[in-house]
């Protein structure tokens, strides 16, 4: 597996978020350094545009420069972000017949209204799935019957019907077993499958940098569980691990054993 560092956060709505990319280096520094390469991400916030989304130029640039990347990859990507919209870019490795799995705390499917920029984070699914073309050109459109999510908590009921009315398959945290998503897995038909972990499905008591905790989450041994119910039986195409916002140095080193697991998770998958 290749590994590609991207710390950006110019998608996350929080004040704290360029933590995020103290983050990802974090974890970088754990990984092997001749398989690891780093995206640049723009020092500046960016500019929506009068686009639906908030810091668009950036964004959009990061997810170009990861598309360069992982399109000349000779074996899968997993992107460490950095924020859930770090993603975008590597959906460039989605052919038809791959699920896309994602398993987080959150839906990422957040409306997309000119009026009310949204952060990216919070649409990346919405973009990948439901989205103006010329927003990210360059990008798949996701078939949505193809899409699973799982370990969601908290939802709106507004994002749950938008979930229902496109056929977006979603568990939320209390029905995402491992069979269970195996089976919402088989249900799409997919032949392989393409796994975004984003970290605030744990629950805070498993990891301290997380931006936004929100309690009854998963632990970590559930969650490596979920990332193998999603990959059994299945080609990993690529993958994604985000949201880690550690508040300082000392306090990384105590989450990174839980992430890492998570990425060695990933990283046997993508051998079978």
């Amino acid at each position: 597996m290749q590994f590609l560092v991207v710390g950006q956060w110019q998608g996350s709505a929080s004040s704290r978020a360029m933590r995020l990319g103290d983050g990802a280096q974090a974890v970088a520094a754990d990984l092997p350094r001749a398989a690891t390469t780093t995206v640049d991400v723009p020092a500046g916030a960016g500019d929506r545009l009068e686009t639906a989304v908030a810091r668009y130029t950036s964004v959009r640039a990061v997810a170009g420069r990861v598309a360069e990347e992982v399109g000349v990859a000779s074996e899968p990507v997993l992107v460490v972000g950095g924020d859930g919209a770090s993603v975008l870019g590597a959906t460039v490795l989605l052919r038809p017949g791959t699920a896309f799995v994602r398993i987080a705390g959150s839906t990422g499917y957040r409306a997309l209204n000119r009026a009310q920029p949204v952060a990216a984070e919070n649409a990346v699914l919405r973009l990948l799935v439901d989205r103006q073309d010329d927003l990210f050109p360059d990008l798949p459109t996701l078939d949505p019957t193809r899409v699973v999510l799982a370990g969601i908590r908290g939802t709106e009921d507004a994002e749950s019907a938008a979930l229902d009315r496109v056929g977006i398959t979603h568990l939320d945290v209390d029905a995402a077993t491992p069979d269970a998503l195996a089976a919402a897995v088989t249900a799409t038909g997919a032949e392989s499958v393409f796994v975004h972990v984003d970290l605030d499905v744990l629950d805070p008591a498993e990891v301290d940098g997380l931006l936004e905790p929100v309690p009854f989450g998963v632990d970590a041994a559930a969650l490596v569980e979920l990332v193998q119910a999603a990959t059994r039986g299945r080609r990993l195409v690529g993958a994604a691990l985000t949201g880690f916002a550690p508040v300082d140095p000392d306090r990384a080193v105590d989450d990174l054993g839980v992430i890492l697991r998570v990425v060695g998770a990933l990283t046997t998958a993508s051998r079978a």
